[in-house]
């Protein structure tokens, strides 16, 4: 076994009224089936890029990861799903703290706060780094502009600026820049969407200059493709866990949870957060999606979850084997315990105490956690929520509601007045002073 996925907790033999009944499958079989198959259908119309790409060469990067070796630093700059995949894979495998017992230092820009950029600049030997700059449409705000800021300190202390610069995308401005100053440059393929492209150059490109085996990474996406393809529902997870949100979805559970037991796994929990938030929400519909880090927020959020409203349902995520381990010494119940043991052991307890309290619960249970195995388990949430957006009858690969903002940024950066721009204007200021 490298992962399972335990989905008994949901069913209702054990948590009765709120959970899930083998009836309630075989109520929307046909919807089940007509899921399944729309999902197969555009993978064969080559419309979901995403299931494709796995299988392309990745012997390209290979020069790329050695070429890397003459830097200290890489910088990475994008946005949302031109990034998150990479840092969770990244930090999944590497850890958390990696920069620290490293000599090669990584650092991900993504975001327009000035602050973390100039911070960022401080610690780096900019000569030393290579950078990342990665935009499928090539025009995201916050990428250009963090990259024509560091493209220009890069031209100020060194005349072979262009060996430190590595862009990926696809058309706009950064494509231009690449094309005029003769940068090294990767394609994002036209038919995967940002938040789907972790297994194209996106990810690929800067994971095989971190150390990362990008070829056991695919060889896991792989592995889980095959298990995706199976139309028994009972043998294809993405298939199943989708049927169980969207059947959970209809009975009130509009919030869904994920809880990793694992620090490691915290990127990847804002990885999903993205993928199921901007997918699925759409046509004032979806699934709010909520990450919690196990045991810390046991702390925190377990409160709401017991006794608050009965409206999630959580996914556990525990790895069996840790990295490292370290014994307890002590004169109580602790004592000869490992730390290893005591998260396992709050885990289970959680598990068991929300399951006595009918909120129905998943665990995803790995073996040990590398980049075959977080490779199988990225491809399995994005397969899950191709078959989520065909249950719930939207198209889970577009994003229209967030080119509005996108749209009033750039007219207030050209000094759009305010009052041309909202639809409804209020007749006074309405706030308080703190």
């Amino acid at each position: 076994m490298n992962i399972e996925l335990n989905y008994t907790n949901i069913m209702d033999e054990i948590i009765y009224e709120e959970g899930i009944s083998l009836l309630d499958f075989v109520n929307i079989k046909e919807k089940i089936n007509t899921a399944y198959d729309k999902v197969m259908q555009k993978c064969k119309n080559d419309e979901l890029g995403f299931m494709k790409i796995i299988y392309d060469d990745i012997l390209i990067y290979y020069e790329l990861k050695e070429y890397s070796k003459d830097f200290d630093n890489i910088v990475v700059i994008g946005m949302g799903g031109s990034i998150l995949g990479t840092q969770a894979i990244y930090e999944g495998v590497k850890g958390i703290h990696y920069n620290d017992l490293n000599d090669k230092k990584v650092y991900f820009l993504d975001n327009s706060d000035p602050e973390k950029t100039f911070e960022i600049l401080n610690i780096i030997n900019l000569k030393k780094t290579l950078v990342f700059a990665i935009s499928k449409s090539g025009n995201t705000a916050e990428t250009l502009a963090n990259f024509l800021i560091i493209e220009e300190k890069l031209k100020g202390i060194t005349k072979d600026y262009k060996k430190n610069i590595v862009v990926v995308a696809n058309t706009g401005e950064l494509k231009n820049i690449a094309d005029r100053e003769g940068y090294k440059f990767y394609r994002m393929p036209e038919n995967v969407g940002g938040r789907f492209s972790v297994f194209s150059a996106v990810g690929l490109a800067p994971l095989c200059c971190m150390d990362i085996d990008i070829e056991a990474l695919i060889e896991g996406a792989k592995e889980m493709d095959k298990l995706c393809r199976n139309k028994d529902i009972f043998k294809n997870p993405a298939l199943m866990n989708a049927t169980i949100h969207y059947i959970a979805y209809n009975k009130g559970k509009t919030i869904s949870v994920l809880m990793p037991y694992i620090e490691r796994l915290h990127k990847f929990g804002l990885w999903y957060r993205q993928l199921w938030a901007e997918s699925i929400g759409k046509n004032g519909i979806g699934q709010t999606p909520v990450i919690s880090l196990g045991a810390k927020d046991q702390h925190s959020q377990l409160q709401l979850y017991m006794d608050g409203l009965k409206n999630i349902i959580i996914t556990f995520i525990t790895v069996h084997k840790f990295k490292y381990d370290l014994k307890i010494r002590s004169s109580n119940y602790l004592n000869n315990r490992t730390l290893s043991t005591l998260i396992h052991s709050e885990q289970k307890g959680t598990e068991i105490s929300l399951t006595n309290n009918k909120i129905p619960n998943i665990s995803i249970n790995i073996d040990e956690l590398n980049e075959y195995t977080i490779g199988k388990l990225i491809y399995l949430y994005e397969m899950q929520t191709a078959f989520m957006g065909e249950l719930l009858e939207i198209n889970a690969f577009n994003q229209p509601a967030v080119e509005g903002g996108k749209i009033i940024t750039r007219k207030l950066l050209e000094e759009c007045p305010v009052d041309e721009i909202k639809e409804s204007k209020p007749t006074k200021k309405y706030c308080i002073e703190i």
